[in-house]
């Protein structure tokens, strides 16, 4: 049983790089993300087989649409037959588990790889009191799971899973006190400092969540507020920052002058974004500039600056790299053996979502680097909004779909099944 409170947890090594740390760190080599065998060796040849023919239905636009649509209301009408099918195919490769309990199997198995989990309770679109305080509760759970487990590391949190949209939408362009009298503001921060307070006292991490610009600012006080509040000693909370954003490079760098000035640590995640789409089209339809980049070439750029900048400040930024980006994380893993920065370093690893880019993960993992899953897990019907964007971004030939499906067939090609 382990013991509450301390230091926020170490990222474990895998067996293979315990052993290479030996030797200097600078003899070790960089990862090889081509490496399928070390990839997929924690997948039997069955599960390697399902994974290639799921990639491929997923590669099938009509597939996906029908899913996206016809699918999701199966599953709300309750249509026999719909969760089950939901369930057994996307839901296996993107999902952890119904509950922390039924995602225990999957926690330990990455683990045994050294590869840690970020707990991401997936329910989306809540509107009442009780659905906020039912899903600070799980967060809450999640916490107590991770101070006991230590295959789990941390907890994400969705700020609109505590709040109206109405009240982030409505604070998101004008500063706002703590201390008003506004009672739904009031509940919001309640339910938020319980979820760091618990962090805090158990050695837990808390990410929270980046979402659409229209509320992001209030998000953005709201993490500023925690990180002020228990980033003094250690890194607790992280915030998130979407550089599909033309704006976020000088957020990020705000951020942290701000951190320093005021005497605590930044927590920053480091994503590309997931709201594109939606971002452009409200911009056009409401007459504003639209605040994603320019081109996807000033996304990577962007995030590889945010990436450098994140590294040349270690001492005093504690960074997640999320992404699936092999250039990106190449990067990650150069700058730091050219800094001398050992690679478990606590203020920097690596992320990526369950079920994808599993390249990235394991051949970090065997090489001593601090990463971990993204581990989604709640009810089919509650995860649904999550699985269509899965589905949807890994439509693509050119995408993720295409490259996890190129690997799957070259390790069965290699096995010979």
């Amino acid at each position: 049983m382990k013991k509450s409170g301390g230091p926020v947890k170490q990222f474990p090594l895998a067996e293979a790089a315990r052993d290479a740390f030996v030797k200097a760190e600078g003899e070790l080599p960089l990862p090889d993300f081509s490496n399928t065998e070390e990839t997929f060796r924690h997948l039997s040849d069955k599960e390697l087989r399902d994974a290639s023919l799921m990639f491929s239905l997923m590669g099938k636009d009509w597939l996906t649409n029908i899913m996206s649509g016809l699918g999701v209301s199966a599953v709300k009408w309750g249509i026999p037959g719909a969760a089950w099918g939901v369930k057994n195919t996307i839901y296996r490769q993107f999902v952890g588990g119904t509950s922390l309990v039924s995602a225990l199997p999957k926690i330990e198995r990455l683990h045994e790889r050294g590869v840690t989990s970020l707990l991401d309770y997936g329910a989306e679109a809540k509107s009442t009191t009780e659905d906020y305080n039912n899903f600070m509760k799980e967060v809450l759970r999640g916490i107590d799971f991770s101070a006991e487990a230590p295959a789990a590391i941390a907890v994400v949190v969705k700020i609109s899973g505590l709040a109206p949209d109405d009240m982030l939408i409505q604070l998101n362009d004008k500063s706002f006190e703590y201390d008003t009298t506004d009672g739904e503001l009031q509940a919001t921060l309640r339910r938020l400092e319980a979820i760091c307070a618990q962090a805090e006292k158990k050695g837990v991490q808390v990410y929270i969540d980046a979402e659409e610009s229209w509320m992001q600012n209030s998000i953005d006080t709201f993490a500023d507020r925690m990180m002020a509040q228990y980033n003094r000693e250690r890194v607790v909370v992280l915030n998130t920052y979407q550089l599909y954003r033309h704006d976020r490079l000088q957020f990020l760098k705000d951020s942290h002058e701000k951190a320093r000035r005021e005497g605590y640590k930044l927590g920053a995640k480091l994503v590309r974004g997931a709201y594109m789409v939606k971002e452009n089209a409200r911009a056009e339809e409401m007459g504003y500039p639209s605040p994603i980049q320019p081109s996807l070439q000033a996304t990577h750029d962007d995030y590889n600056a945010a990436v450098a900048y994140c590294i040349d400040n270690i001492t005093s930024i504690c960074a997640c790299l999320g992404t699936h980006n092999e250039e990106s994380t190449r990067l990650g893993t150069e700058l730091l053996k050219e800094k001398e920065i050992p690679r478990n370093h606590p203020h920097i690893h690596f992320a990526q979502l369950l079920g994808m880019s599993g390249n990235l993960t394991f051949n970090l993992a065997a090489g001593g680097y601090n990463v971990s899953k993204y581990l989604v897990y709640g009810p089919v019907k509650e995860v649904l909004p999550y699985l269509v964007r899965r589905a949807q971004e890994n439509t693509s030939v050119t995408g993720e779909m295409g490259r996890e499906l190129k690997m799957l067939r070259e390790e069965r090609a290699r096995r010979k099944v």
